[in-house]
């Protein structure tokens, strides 16, 4: 259990020293002034959070419900980006892959598809219901940690999972350990924390998200625990298919309202124009 004063400092680099940034479901988002990272504080616990986590309920002013759905649409826009990282193929020798966090299996599934016959690759959930639905889907996803499987990997995905992680330099470091030499990670996150409050997307989802970096604190993170950095790609954050969009039309039209419609759609717009979404390449440092 977290004490009061550990929750409260930067999980990045320490500091007790921020600003305040923004507030979200009765939890203050700041700016550490030491690194740049934003964090919440206090900081939930981590039995908190892993509990949270399992069931897909955060609980604050409301309860964050975050299992989400399948969607299948997710695969294809997968295949590019590995197509974009990695070129026609794997490097070689990628014979063994750990999708951790591994979601609704979008991600692992593009990976199998891309990936050589003979890979093996697995994914982890701790989301009881996300993993029941990859295993319903032919995956081989657990509802377990990466300490309790056995092995060595060659290569390590982390999507969506660092801005979840209570410390995230220590569960980096974890990573490299399972990796076999020269192997490599791959970790997707926000280029956010450099942007105002006013810039940054919303909703936070807080306290499911526990802290935003950019890419300077997380090369920074990266260096620290043996991964050097091959190659950084930058996509759009917003969905292709603007399901958040198309219900304020809905609503609007059924109101005989113009002006949400336009205010939602020119969100959708500049969102799309953003490239804060960060694909980081790396490698286990020889």
């Amino acid at each position: 259990m977290s004490t009061t004063s550990d929750a409260g400092r930067c999980p990045v680099c320490g500091g007790d020293r921020a600003t305040p940034y923004a507030e979200e479901n009765g939890f203050q988002l700041v700016r550490c002034a030491g690194c740049g990272v934003l964090h919440v504080t206090p900081r939930p616990d981590p039995e908190t959070t892993a509990a949270a986590h399992q069931y897909g309920l955060h609980r604050g002013d409301t309860t964050l419900a975050i299992t989400g759905r399948y969607r299948p649409d997710r695969i294809g826009r997968y295949r590019r980006i590995l197509t974009d990282i990695y070129g026609t193929a794997l490097p070689r020798p990628t014979a063994t892959w750990v999708d951790i966090g591994c979601g609704h299996g979008e991600f692992l599934t593009a990976l199998v598809r891309f990936g050589p016959d003979d890979l093996t690759a697995i994914g982890l959930e701790p989301n009881l219901t996300k993993a029941r639905g990859c295993v319903e889907r032919g995956l081989d996803v657990r509802s377990t940690d990466l300490g309790q499987v056995d092995g060595e990997f060659d290569g390590i995905s982390l999507l969506n999972v660092f801005s979840h992680l209570q410390d995230p330099g220590g569960f980096l470091a974890s990573c490299v350990e399972r990796l076999a030499p020269g192997g490599e990670l791959l970790l997707e996150t926000g280029d956010t924390a450099g942007l105002s409050a006013e810039e940054h997307p919303r909703p936070f989802y807080l306290p499911d998200h526990l802290l935003f970096a950019d890419e300077t604190i997380v090369r920074r993170i990266l260096d620290q625990v043996g991964l050097e950095v091959v190659s950084v790609h930058h996509y759009s954050a917003a969905t292709a298919v603007p399901v958040q969009v198309a219900r304020e039309w809905q609503r609007a039209i059924q109101q005989r309202r113009v002006p949400p419609v336009i205010g939602a759609t020119g969100r959708w717009v500049r969102e799309r124009r953003r490239r804060i979404d960060m694909y980081i390449r790396t490698r286990r440092a020889r």
